[in-house]
């Protein structure tokens, strides 16, 4: 039998120990459009998983050899035969299904990966409008064409999924849009910041914590005034940490706040500094553009066997 092997399917010896061997031969139907098991000439084996070359397979009950997906009457899982016949492993099927380590759908991280696609859709810069077009306007928030929607896919609150983070980027640099947690008992993204267009002088990023024990959301606006939000491990939420605000008084001059409180402006600088020596200069970079060949690269990934039995396989 000439069988194309399809890339990505490897045999197991786990799953293979669960189906019997056979000796036997392929044989082609006389119509030609279907391939058989005989253990002996004329004699195709029915209904039955077959081991074969350190493959498996399955014929249904006429005898033909089955692709696509097979339900193991014995335990209900339903297992991807690729289109040579064999069953595939840790792989993505051409209807996009992630197939595991065992043969069977990994729902959850399908589920994951569609959530990816759908924030970095909802999220992506608007193009142009046709009356902004015709009465020639050069606002950048108009014209998609000068902000380029950028993504990192990182782990942040330490729970070993991989979080969301997306930002626009332009020639003033990078601004976060969206900040998503994954929470997989719900099996959605948890929204833990969100951010407007900024303004003239505002910026906002997220810092790696120097201990390792968190990741820091830094805002700063024109004229100095500085917000710290910091997300330890296990949570899905920014808590704010530090505020540092300065305004004018009634006679006109400066007035220092720290968290709400008017202090000197000594006081201001050493809790200045204190802030941002807990915040460290890790700066969260590494960002990709949002492209179709990009995402597919980083969100449709193999998984390792750990992964999967860790993270994905959820009873």
């Amino acid at each position: 039998m000439k069988r194309q092997i399809v890339a990505g399917c490897a045999a197991l010896m786990a799953v293979l120990a669960a189906f019997p061997a056979m000796a036997g031969e392929w044989e082609l139907t006389e119509d030609g459009k279907h391939w058989t098991y005989c253990t002996s000439p004329g004699n195709p084996v029915e209904d039955e998983w077959i081991e074969d070359d350190g493959k498996t397979y399955y014929v249904d009950s006429k005898g033909y050899m089955k692709t696509g997906w097979v339900t193991d009457k014995s335990d209900g899982k339903k297992y991807y035969m690729g289109s040579d016949g064999a069953m595939c492993f840790s792989t993505f099927t051409d209807k996009d299904r992630y197939v595991g380590f065992d043969g069977t759908e990994v729902k959850a991280y399908d589920t994951y990966r569609k959530a990816v696609r759908s924030e970095l859709k909802k999220t992506a810069p608007k193009k142009k409008s046709k009356k902004a077009k015709k009465n020639g306007s050069t606002d950048a928030s108009d014209d998609s064409q000068q902000v380029q929607q950028v993504f990192l896919l990182r782990d942040i609150n330490m729970d070993g999924y991989q979080d969301l983070i997306i930002a626009n980027q332009s020639e003033a640099g990078e601004n976060l849009v969206e900040v998503a947690v994954w929470e997989p008992e719900e099996e959605k993204f948890q929204l833990s910041a969100e951010f407007d267009a900024p303004d003239e002088g505002e910026r906002s990023a997220l810092y790696l914590d120097p201990e390792g024990e968190a990741v820091w959301l830094e805002i700063t606006q024109r004229g100095g005034d500085l917000s710290l939000f910091q997300m330890s491990g296990d949570t899905t939420m920014f808590q704010s940490v530090w505020d540092f605000t300065m305004e004018l008084d009634d006679w006109g001059g400066p007035e220092y706040q720290v968290n709400g409180s008017v202090e000197e402006k000594e006081v201001w600088d050493a809790d200045m500094a204190e802030a941002l020596r807990q915040r460290g200069d890790m700066l969260l970079g590494g960002y990709m553009p949002a492209t179709e060949d990009v995402i597919k690269g980083q969100v449709d990934r193999v998984l390792t066997e750990e992964e999967e039995r860790d993270l994905w396989r959820i009873e």
